[in-house]
């Protein structure tokens, strides 16, 4: 599969998770389109990602979604992750008010007012409110549009492979140090 075809079905993946977002804010119009959005980011993120075997203690471990902090999607982030399963994981999601290293987190979604870096290093993909958040994933509106950037280097430094599908898709990407 050559790399137009690879980036038309990331894209295809997306707009599907997208268009599925939209219809669970039309039947919740209490909710923000871009918090619906970025839900549907949020659980189909986990396809994407590569841990570390040790990440889970058996192959049908569950993998944790965490929201820490503040809680913006209400029941929007429980409605796209039921029933869905990643290579086999079940995807579960957790609310916390603070996060450590030890929390059990595979996904952290952290607010803009939350501190990622004492989860650098930890094996957590770490996805951000904002830009300047500190993520591993940050999402960015532009033009209207939710959007995500990619910090891969930070990626590599926590054991985490992210899939280029991804990573094509991205509005930018900080690389990998050679080496």
């Amino acid at each position: 599969m050559d790399a137009v075809t690879r980036r038309s079905a990331a894209i295809a993946c997306l707009a599907t998770a997208l268009f599925a977002a939209w219809s669970a804010v039309s039947a919740q119009s209490t909710q923000p389109l871009e918090y619906a959005v970025k839900a549907a980011y949020l659980v189909k993120f986990p396809s994407y990602v590569e841990w570390p075997d040790s990440a889970f203690p058996t192959a049908d471990s569950p993998i944790a979604l965490c929201v820490v902090g503040p809680d913006p999607f209400g029941r929007l982030l429980d409605e796209a992750s039921a029933g869905q399963q990643v290579h086999g994981h079940p995807l579960v999601v957790r609310r916390m008010k603070t996060i450590t290293r030890d929390s059990g987190c595979h996904i952290a979604f952290v607010a803009a007012d939350s501190s990622a870096d004492k989860l650098a290093g930890s094996g957590v993909l770490v996805v951000s409110d904002t830009p300047a958040g500190g993520g591993i994933i940050s999402f960015v509106v532009q033009d209207n549009r939710v959007r995500f950037t990619v910090d891969d280097e930070a990626a590599a430094q926590s054991g985490l492979g992210i899939s280029s599908k991804l990573l094509s898709v991205a509005l930018s990407v900080r690389p990998r140090a050679k080496g």
